[in-house]
C-alpha cells in the first residue's frame, strides 16, 4: 500500500487495464490511451499497463476495437458503397467471425487468471479500470463508467455485452472504491442508480486530442480528395448502432429537396454496429441513391480534416455519457446540430443547436437551414473553440489524480 516517505508522498503506483486500446480504437479505447499518456506526463504517479504487450496483441487479433456484427455482414452483402473507398469487406475475414466468440471467451479466462497475479498489492497501490470489465484482484479499484446504456437500454446492445456489464460491473459494485464519470450527467445518473455517496463519484471530463483543430483549407481539401469525399457535406461520426438514431436522420435527410441534397451530401463515418440490418437495407435501397455517402471507419489522422470539411456535424443520438464527436467538432471550429439527449447539451454549453431526437421535421428543417444559411451556421460556431479548450487530457489527468489520492486516503483510513 502507498505510504508517505520522509520527503513527502512517494509516487502512487497505479496499474491500468489497457485492453480497450487494442486494435482500431473506439471512444473508450481513445480514452484509455490518452489518459494513460497524460497521467505518465504528469509525473505524480507510476503508471503500469496491463495486459503485457503479448497478451494485448492476442486480444487485438481476437477482437480488439470495432467488431464485425451480423449487421456488418449483411451490409457487406447488400452494399457496393457509393464512396470511392469501396464496399464493406467481409470475404477473407468471414472464417474469423465464426471463431472469434470462442477465442474471446478463451482470452477472458486467460486474462482473468493472469490478472490475479499482475494486480498484486506488492506491486501496485491501485487498479484503474477504464472500462466496466473489472478484473479479479486484491487491489482497490477505481472504475470509469462512460454511460449506463447496457443497464437502461439493453436492447441497444448484444446480449453478451449486457451480460458482461452485469457480471463485471453490477456484481462488482462493492469492490469499486471510487467511480469516475465522464460528465456531470453521467455522475448524477451513477449516484442515483447505484446509491453511491457523492464523494465516491468524481466527474472527469474527457479531453479532445490536440490534432483536432482548425486546419488550413488546402490541407483539408487535399485530405478530402484522397478519401474520395466531396468538398462540403453534412457529417455524422460514430458507430452505426441503434442509440445513434440514424434511421431517423437518414429519413429526415432523404426527405430534403433534391437540390439541397445535391448541394450538400450526408457523410456517415464509422463502422457498422449492433442491430443495424434495417439501417443497412435503407441505406442500400434508398439513402445511397440520395447522396448519402458511407466511407466507413476512417484512419484517426484523417478525422480532423473530415471535421473541418463539414458544413456541420449532425448528431441525433438518443443517449450519451459525454458525446465526443460534438466536442471534436467544436475543437475544429465547426457547427454542431445535436439532439437534446444525455450529456451532449452539457458538452456543448451555449454552442450549437439542439433538437429533440424524435423530431423528424425539426431535423429536416435544421439541416436545410445549416446548408443554406451562412449567418446561422456561423452563429452555431461562435464560442466553439473556447468551449472545446476546456476539455483537455491534462485536465482529465489532474481530476483523475485527485480521485486516486482520495481513494488511497479512504482505503488507508479504513
Amino acid at each position: 500500500m502507498h505510504k508517505p516517505t520522509e520527503e513527502g508522498n512517494s509516487p502512487m503506483r497505479v496499474v491500468m487495464n489497457v485492453s480497450a486500446a487494442a486494435g482500431d480504437k473506439t471512444g473508450i479505447g481513445h480514452y484509455t490511451a490518452e489518459l494513460l499518456k497524460a497521467l505518465r506526463s504528469a509525473g505524480e504517479v507510476e503508471m503500469s499497463a496491463y495486459p503485457p504487450p503479448l497478451l494485448l496483441k492476442i486480444r487485438s487479433i481476437m477482437g480488439g476495437g470495432p467488431k464485425q456484427t451480423p449487421a456488418a455482414k449483411l451490409a457487406g452483402k447488400l452494399i457496393a458503397s457509393s464512396s470511392p473507398i469501396g464496399p464493406v469487406s467481409t470475404g477473407r475475414a468471414s472464417w474469423r467471425q465464426k471463431v472469434k466468440p470462442v477465442l474471446r471467451d478463451a482470452f477472458r479466462v486467460v486474462n482473468n487468471a493472469c490478472s490475479r497475479g499482475a494486480l498484486d498489492p506488492e506491486l501496485h497501490d491501485l487498479y484503474h479500470e477504464p472500462n466496466f470489465f473489472v478484473l479479479p484482484g486484491r487491489l482497490p479499484v477505481v472504475a470509469t463508467v462512460h454511460d449506463l446504456s447496457p443497464l437502461f437500454f439493453p436492447e441497444w446492445h448484444p446480449a453478451d455485452r449486457v451480460e458482461l456489464f452485469e457480471r463485471h460491473f453490477t456484481r462488482n459494485i462493492r469492490r469499486i472504491a471510487h467511480v469516475l464519470a465522464v460528465s456531470e450527467f453521467a455522475r448524477e445518473e451513477i449516484i442515483r442508480t447505484f446509491g453511491f455517496s457523492p464523494d465516491r463519484v468524481t466527474r472527469t471530463y474527457n479531453g479532445v486530442r490536440e490534432h483536432f483543430r482548425p486546419l488550413p483549407s488546402d490541407e483539408t481539401a487535399n485530405t478530402l480528395r484522397s478519401l474520395g469525399l466531396p468538398p462540403t457535406y453534412l457529417l455524422h461520426v460514430g458507430t452505426i448502432e441503434p442509440r445513434k438514431n440514424l434511421d431517423m436522420l437518414l429519413r429526415a435527410y432523404c426527405s430534403l429537396p433534391d437540390d439541397l441534397r445535391q448541394r450538400c451530401p450526408l457523410v456517415l463515418v464509422g463502422s457498422w454496429g449492433w442491430r443495424m440490418e434495417d439501417t443497412a437495407r435503407y441505406f442500400d435501397e434508398v439513402a445511397r441513391h440520395k447522396n448519402v455517402i458511407r466511407p466507413g471507419y476512417l484512419p484517426d489522422d484523417a478525422l480532423p480534416a473530415v471535421f473541418n470539411g463539414a458544413r456541420a456535424l449532425v448528431f441525433p443520438t438518443l443517449y450519451e455519457g459525454f458525446g465526443m464527436p460534438a466536442a471534436e467538432m467544436l475543437a475544429c471550429g465547426g457547427a454542431v446540430v445535436s439532439s437534446t439527449a444525455g450529456a451532449v447539451a452539457e458538452v456543448l454549453g451555449i454552442c450549437g443547436h439542439l433538437i429533440d431526437p424524435h423530431d423528424v421535421d425539426g431535423w429536416r428543417n435544421a439541416m436545410a437551414k445549416v446548408i443554406t444559411d451562412d449567418d446561422w451556421r456561423n452563429e452555431l460556431r461562435r464560442g466553439g473553440l473556447e468551449r472545446a479548450a476546456e476539455f483537455t487530457w491534462q485536465a482529465c489527468a489532474r481530476d483523475t489524480l485527485k480521485a486516486y489520492r482520495k481513494t488511497l486516503e479512504q482505503v488507508e483510513a479504513g
